[in-house]
C-alpha cells in the first residue's frame, strides 16, 4: 500500500471514531481530506492542522466538550485518538 493510500485510510478511521462520538468538526474536515488525498491532493494541508491554538492538536474528545461519550470511557478514546493523529501527521510527511 503506498504513503497516500495509507493516509487516506487513517483519515477515514479519524472521520469515523470523530463521528461516533459527536464531534462534527473535525470529522468534516477529516473526511473532506480523506477526499482530496485519494484524488491526489496535496498532504500540506493535512499537516497544517497541527499546529497553532485551536489546532487538531488541541482536541480532547471528553463529555464536558459535548461529546457522545462517558466518563469511564475518556482515556481509551483519547489514547485512539492520539495514536490516529500520531500516524496521520507520519503518513502526512511520506506523501
Amino acid at each position: 500500500m503506498d504513503a497516500a493510500t495509507s493516509l487516506e485510510q487513517s483519515l477515514r478511521e479519524l472521520n469515523a471514531l470523530l463521528t461516533s462520538v459527536g464531534e462534527t468538526y473535525w470529522a468534516q474536515w477529516a473526511a473532506r481530506a480523506a477526499a482530496r488525498i485519494a484524488a491526489g491532493g496535496d498532504a500540506g494541508d493535512v499537516r497544517g492542522v497541527f499546529g497553532g491554538m485551536g489546532s487538531f492538536s488541541d482536541l480532547v474528545i471528553h463529555p464536558a466538550n459535548g461529546h457522545a461519550i462517558t466518563d469511564d470511557q475518556v482515556a481509551a478514546v483519547n489514547r485512539q485518538l492520539d495514536e490516529l493523529r500520531q500516524r496521520i501527521y507520519a503518513e502526512s510527511q511520506a506523501v
